[in-house]
């Protein structure tokens, strides 16, 4: 090649046009090497006259050969369309276009991959973001909506503890049924039995009535210096006849019968044949503080001749009898609350107050019974959810909890105060109708002081 540009050098042609030949040849060449490199098949042959010669290239216009060849006309009208041979069969379908293919695939592989990496980063992120939210959740909802046992303690403590109050007000109600009718002198009101004593009425009968009681239940031969005890006072014509200690003295003894007692067996059953040892107490107790010495025997012949001789003498005796019995059973009422409040209540309870016993130390069954009785009454169910609860070390250890439920054994606490408070108000009521009718007494005093003053003078 380089021999052929020094002939044409020799040959004169100007320098400009042999940079064009130079070029032209230069394009041919690497025309033909595509052609050889790309295509193997039987077609135009450029390695021949006129694409090739040695001796004179200026033969054919390389212009006119290229347009030729790539328009296939002249000599190459036959040929297929080198344009269409070359650029698209063999290079651009055989190379460009899988090498473009491939190169987009790697590009969008690229362009793809990132974003999903990307996108499966925000993905997991907000699933576990909504795995721990709902995590905190539980975890809150099991905090805060869990019902802890000492919730549990305070509900099952509080149960049957409307049906109890509703016995203590029954026997309360009963109670002075008995006390008022027992100073009205109303039939088989006596205590002594229905075959002696008891049909008839009266102060004399209610003493003798309540000396054989007294005999029979409540004597201890030990008082009054052995006085009674027939062991001892040899042919004494009164001695005790009480075969057990059970109820000694408990006609007296305010402490043992009332105080002491968390529940009474109280409950003055109609029908029932006989009274419990409770109700004979309380009873007998009752009659020694209030109305120990009933009035005066009455007749049917003094009430009817008092309605035939009707005088104001008369009558003003008797309502001043009623006046008596009324401000008698404004102070035997609150003795009637209190034995009420621990009449047998609801058994609801019960099981669930003997295990908080059983935590404060109270194992036996003899010391059980003691504390509760067959059915904790009112007044023992209050003092275990207003005491006993308290004195257990598992109270403050269950205040360790969450706030919602330290709030509600707050709120259940509130309530318990509520009711006692409740239970004080009602005893002031008591307390203030017993100061208005010790001031009603001390009145009917100075009026009876001047009674009918004003007429005589």
């Amino acid at each position: 090649m380089k021999s052929y540009f020094s002939r044409l050098s020799s040959m004169g042609i100007a320098s400009g046009v042999k940079a064009v030949l130079q070029k032209t040849v230069l394009l041919a060449a690497s025309t033909a090497l595509l052609t050889m490199s790309f295509s193997n098949r039987s077609s135009a042959n450029y390695n021949v006259m006129p694409y090739y010669n040695p001796i004179c290239n200026c033969c054919v216009s390389p212009g006119t050969v290229m347009n030729e060849i790539f328009t296939g006309t002249g000599l190459w009208t036959s040929q297929d369309d080198f344009q269409n041979d070359f650029y698209v069969s063999d290079l651009f379908d055989k190379k460009v276009e899988p090498a473009l293919q491939e190169m987009t695939d790697n590009y969008r592989n690229a362009i793809v991959a990132y974003p999903m990496m990307i996108g499966a980063f925000i993905d997991g992120q907000a699933t576990l973001n909504s795995l721990s939210s709902l995590q905190k959740l539980n975890a809150r909802a099991m905090n805060s909506h869990q019902v802890s046992d000492q919730i549990c303690r305070f509900g099952t403590l509080t149960r049957s503890l409307a049906l109890s109050e509703d016995k203590s007000r029954t026997v309360q109600i009963g109670l002075m049924e008995q006390i008022q009718a027992r100073q009205l002198m109303k039939d088989n009101m006596n205590a002594g039995d229905a075959s002696g004593d008891g049909t008839t009425i009266g102060r004399s009968a209610d003493k003798i009535g309540r000396w054989k009681q007294f005999q029979e239940k409540f004597c201890d031969a030990s008082d009054l210096n052995r006085s009674l005890d027939g062991s001892v006072t040899a042919g004494a014509a009164e001695k005790c006849n009480a075969t057990s200690d059970v109820q000694q003295n408990r006609d007296i003894d305010l402490t043992r019968t009332l105080q002491v007692p968390k529940s009474l067996e109280l409950n003055f059953a109609t029908g029932a044949a006989t009274l419990t040892k409770d109700e004979e107490n309380i009873i007998a107790l009752g009659e020694n503080l209030y109305a120990h010495d009933l009035s005066v025997n009455l007749g049917r012949s003094d009430i009817a001749g008092l309605k035939q001789n009707a005088k104001d003498e008369q009558i003003r005796k008797l309502f001043d009898f009623r006046s008596l019995v009324a401000k008698r059973s404004v102070a035997a009422n609150s003795y009637a609350a209190q034995a009420g409040m621990k009449a047998e209540g609801g058994s609801e309870s019960k099981k669930y107050m003997e295990s908080l016993a059983k935590e404060l130390g109270l194992s036996t069954s003899e010391d059980l019974k003691a504390l509760l009785g067959e059915n904790p009454s009112y007044y023992t169910q209050m003092d275990f959810l207003a005491k006993r609860l308290y004195q257990t070390p598992k109270f403050y250890a269950n205040l360790y909890d969450s706030p919602n439920n330290v709030g509600r054994q707050q709120t259940a606490m509130k309530a318990i105060s509520l009711m006692q408070d409740r239970d004080i108000f009602e005893s002031l009521q008591r307390s203030e109708m017993l100061l208005s009718t010790l001031m009603e007494i001390y009145v009917l005093k100075e009026q009876d002081r001047y009674f009918g003053k004003g007429i005589k003078n």
